[in-house]
């Protein structure tokens, strides 16, 4: 790969080229690296910072790859896939977690980032941050020498930031302006509902809502009201290790549950795939618990499961996938 310029943004963009196919086979030759490398002295503290900057966000695939939603992996090449996203599920069978889709890019200091309908994105911020864009959702981003700003426009993402306290960084939503004290967090917008959730898996942030400031901790969840004037700041949760863990697989590509309602679990696979998941009687059957695990780009896997756990069947169509239970 040959540089087109001699620009920051291009040195950047390229070193996370080389970081992506690294991670993918760190044993293996690449070759081209070296004479990359070797053409710009600039270009071995980008590749450093973008490797960095992967390792944040757990590796992922070479050259931007991306997994169709509607071709999942079976079962029996589960030795093909990364160790790290397989999980048991509850009853005995075995689903896989897998990345619906991830490109790792290097914004410039303004930049409006979506990740489409059935993707996952990841990215590498010019101050040595990194973002993970959930499926349907969109960051406004902007590093400047003064300020470090990402207003979450609807969705959610997980924020792995690089502290600084002398330019602190900070995530609006609304009304509600979240501000990192060295941390990796995740924040969500529920905008229908009039609610940010904020869950802290490292570190701390200050959470300004309702005109009130409240500091979340690691193993710290709470739902702030999105809008200012709305109620007091709500009560914190602590939040164990195993369900952060669940709350952040969709990052990897997966959906946990323990004992989440089948509605929530069905609205998150939706978002995930053009193959929509229905219920035949939502009003029966959304509110009943499920367990396992599954993989975001299987929603026929996943819907078989659910029929199987609420004794009914999953009728396959052309666009969608209907839950009945037995009557």
């Amino acid at each position: 790969m040959t540089s087109g310029g001699n620009s920051r943004f291009t040195v950047e963009d390229e070193a996370a080229f080389w970081a992506a196919r690294i991670d993918a086979a760190p044993s293996d030759a690449h070759p081209g690296l070296d004479e990359w490398l070797n053409a710009d002295p600039a270009r071995a503290g980008a590749l450093l910072r973008a490797q960095a900057a992967l390792a944040m966000l757990g590796g992922g695939l070479p050259e931007a790859a991306c997994l169709p939603s509607e071709t999942p992996a079976p079962v029996e090449d589960a030795d093909k896939l990364p160790r790290k996203v397989w999980r048991w599920v509850a009853g005995g069978a075995v689903l896989a977690a897998s990345l619906a889709a991830l490109a790792f890019l290097n914004l410039p200091r303004a930049e409006t980032f979506e990740a489409d309908h059935g993707e996952v994105r990841a990215l590498a911020l010019r101050d040595g941050s990194a973002v993970s864009v959930d499926a349907g959702s969109r960051v406004d981003v902007r590093i400047e020498d003064d300020a470090r700003v990402t207003r979450l426009v609807r969705g959610k993402a997980l924020f792995h930031v690089a502290h600084d306290p002398g330019k602190p960084f900070r995530v609006i939503v609304g009304d509600v302006t979240i501000t990192d004290i060295g941390t990796v967090f995740q924040v969500s917008d529920d905008a229908e509902a009039g609610f940010v959730d904020v869950l802290v898996s490292e570190g701390a942030v200050d959470v300004e809502a309702a005109g009130a400031r409240t500091r979340l901790v690691a193993g710290n969840r709470a739902r702030f009201p999105r809008a200012a004037g709305a109620a007091s700041a709500p009560p914190i949760q602590p939040v164990s290790a195993a369900a952060i863990d669940r709350a952040l697989g969709w990052t990897s590509g997966r959906l946990e549950l323990d004992g989440e309602p089948i509605g929530e679990a069905v609205a998150e696979m939706n978002r995930h795939n053009h193959l929509q998941v229905q219920l035949a009687d939502p009003a029966r059957l959304a509110g009943e618990p499920l367990y396992g695990a599954f993989r975001m780009n299987d929603p026929i896997g996943f819907a078989r499961a659910v029929a199987v756990s609420v004794e009914g069947t999953a009728t396959v169509g052309e666009d969608s996938i209907v839950i009945s239970a037995r009557k």
